[in-house]
């Protein structure tokens, strides 16, 4: 690999020992925290809660592809404080194709 040129006058800076306990520390929370969320990922209610959610999401899908609007509103508003409990717990929420724009009005 060749090596970068650095722009004339810089100087590397390099990390006080201080920056670099915290950098770890930091390092070893999040680590903590992933463990944590596996362990609940185990638990048979918390697995019921992530199908649940996926379940929404596969909705969320069926209904765009149909262009029923009201459902897929509907279906949001209903993943929405479930999504909020996963992740309070840190459980790592899966990307969902969320409707933008206003609310249909009911006919």
């Amino acid at each position: 690999m060749a090596k970068k040129k650095k722009a004339a006058g810089t100087r590397r800076r390099r990390r006080s020992d201080e920056e670099l306990i915290a950098d770890l520390q930091e390092k070893i929370r999040q680590v903590k925290t992933r463990a944590q969320a596996r362990e609940m990922k185990k638990s048979p209610s918390m697995k019921l809660a992530i199908n649940a959610l996926k379940a929404i999401d596969k909705g969320l899908d069926a209904a765009a592809d149909e262009g029923q609007s009201h459902l897929r509103h509907a279906l949001a508003d209903a993943r929405k404080p479930l999504v909020e409990y996963l992740k309070s717990t840190g459980v790592p929420i899966p990307k969902a194709n969320l409707p933008r724009g206003r609310r249909p009005k009911m006919e």
